[in-house]
């Protein structure tokens, strides 16, 4: 145990960077978890943590980004975005998670929450185009200038549901990541 005490150390360390990432957007979290305790498996030659430890972790790492994404689009839906406000929103997290992570180096969490955020006020800034090029034009005149500052206003409280949902789903991130280092220290001990 004495020669991979070192790689225990940085194990741990890389553990709590992750715990932090939980709750500070650009950090993965909880996948940054389950990675290091994949590579410490993996050096340690899975003497201590098994393949069940594994994909207990793995599992917490999947719900995490599980519950990232249900909970900013619940929480948009909740604020009272439109189908075309949580189509917009489930697309634009997607892209926003895959840029984050990949282009940007600002985080697949924060590039979540920037992309449902403009993809719900991309989808509304649809709904409301199409809504008033079906009208006819003195209608769409009349309805522009009667509900857009309704519109905006529904929009807009549907991206501070984003902001509410992703608080959710920032604690169920905590949560899940101590208790993603809880099994771990777990499997450790015994």
């Amino acid at each position: 145990m004495a020669a991979n005490e070192p790689i225990l150390w940085i194990t741990l360390l890389v553990m709590l960077l992750g715990l932090l990432g939980s709750v500070l957007p650009g950090l993965p979290g909880v996948p940054l978890i389950f990675a290091a305790a994949l590579v410490y498996a993996y050096i340690t030659g899975f003497e201590v943590v098994g393949a069940l430890i594994l994909v207990l972790l793995g599992l917490f790492a999947l719900l995490a980004f599980v519950a990232d994404f249900v909970g900013t689009a619940y929480g948009a839906r909740r604020f009272g975005a439109s189908n075309w406000g949580m189509t917009g929103g489930a697309i634009g997290g997607l892209i926003g998670t895959l840029a984050g992570a990949l282009f940007f180096g600002i985080g697949a969490l924060f590039g979540l929450l920037a992309g449902t955020i403009g993809g719900v006020f991309a989808g509304e800034y649809l709904r409301r185009r199409r809504r008033a090029s079906s009208a006819g034009e003195q209608t769409r005149v009349r309805s522009v200038r009667g509900s857009s500052r309704g519109d905006w206003r529904r929009t807009s409280r549907a991206a501070g549901g984003v902001l509410v949902g992703y608080l959710f789903s920032t604690v169920a991130q905590v949560i899940l990541g101590l208790l993603s280092v809880i099994v771990f220290v777990i499997a450790l001990i015994y």
